[in-house]
């Protein structure tokens, strides 16, 4: 009896662990990469520019959030952005197709590889433009790179401790066995299953844009690699907040931040209005009836911010 049942688990393990290779290898075939790899101090980062690289403008570098990667961005701001200005989208490092370096957790890690990328690839004067966790990152790049860049735009950005923790299957990812038979068996098959919903939620209450997960590429997130490395951001956030949230006052460049009212996964009162208040001379744009994913639903409204902001940097303002 023991026997039979050892054999028929194992036939169900094998049989799960190849239903779960046949979704990773199908997200990767729906959702290749669309730009090129970098080479950034012996990692490579997948990048993809797009635009107008002989406009006077300064340029735009957009850094993309957690779960997602940068087709995220490039479906939204970066076709928006397109026809005026050269663009920048980067899968964050250990994200997408971007391999992941020592410590890829770290903010000063991640920004430390953007900006080496953004270097290598010739972008001068930047805005750097950073949603949600891609925010907390576009924060770390500001403050360690302050004079390299012409201002900065947050969208619904993580930046001060929270209350709570995060979400059961970002800290048991983190779990020895547990962690990898959770990414290896059940995460690429469970995950297709509850992706629309995490979608809607993130979005609520404005509408996802019609095919949002095939074409965002949302299902890479499943694969046992970008999901421990997804995990392994958010688990970590937290901890790494508490390293920069006392040093956002040192900023002296030009900052615009916007967020939706009605966000309910980052809170606007915890980070975007505290940061208001920090940061001299910052703009507070609050988006009335708009959640988390604000860079779909405002697009028009981020890109005339962006603009605005265009302006004031090259005027020289505080």
């Amino acid at each position: 009896m023991r026997v039979a049942i050892s054999i028929v688990l194992a036939v169900l393990l094998a049989a799960l662990a190849g239903l779960s290779g046949y979704a990773s290898w199908n997200a990767e075939r729906k959702a290749p990469m669309i730009g090129k790899r970098v080479a950034v101090n012996g990692a490579s980062l997948h990048v993809f520019e797009t635009g107008n690289r002989q406009s006077a403008l300064p340029p735009v570098v957009l850094i993309h959030g957690a779960s997602v990667n940068l087709r995220d961005m490039e479906m939204s701001l970066g076709r928006a952005l397109a026809a005026d200005r050269r663009v920048l989208m980067i899968d964050r490092p250990g994200r997408g197709y971007s391999e992941r370096p020592v410590n890829g957790y770290q903010l000063d890690v991640q920004s430390a590889y953007i900006h080496d990328a953004v270097q290598a690839l010739g972008y001068e004067k930047p805005l750097i433009v950073g949603q949600s966790l891609g925010g907390a990152v576009a924060l770390n790049y500001a403050l360690n790179y302050q004079d390299e860049i012409s201002g900065l735009v947050l969208l619904a950005p993580v930046s001060h401790e929270w209350p709570g923790g995060v979400a059961w299957y970002n800290s048991a990812s983190e779990i020895p066995v547990i962690g990898f038979l959770l990414r290896r068996l059940v995460i690429p098959v469970y995950g297709y299953f509850v992706a629309e919903k995490g979608i809607a939620e993130s979005f609520a209450p404005d509408t996802p844009p019609p095919g949002y997960y095939e074409r965002s590429g949302l299902a890479l997130l499943f694969r046992a690699g970008d999901f421990r490395n997804n995990a392994a951001d958010i688990a970590n956030l937290k901890s790494e907040i508490r390293k920069q949230q006392g040093r956002y006052g040192e900023l002296k460049l030009p900052v615009a931040i916007l967020t939706g009212t009605s966000d309910s996964t980052v809170s606007p009162d915890i980070h975007s209005k505290a940061l208001g208040r920090e940061i001299a001379g910052a703009s507070l744009k609050l988006l009335p009836d708009t959640g988390h994913a604000l860079h779909h639903a405002e697009t028009a409204a981020i890109v005339d911010v962006i603009n605005g902001l265009s302006g004031a940097a090259e005027a020289g303002a505080p």
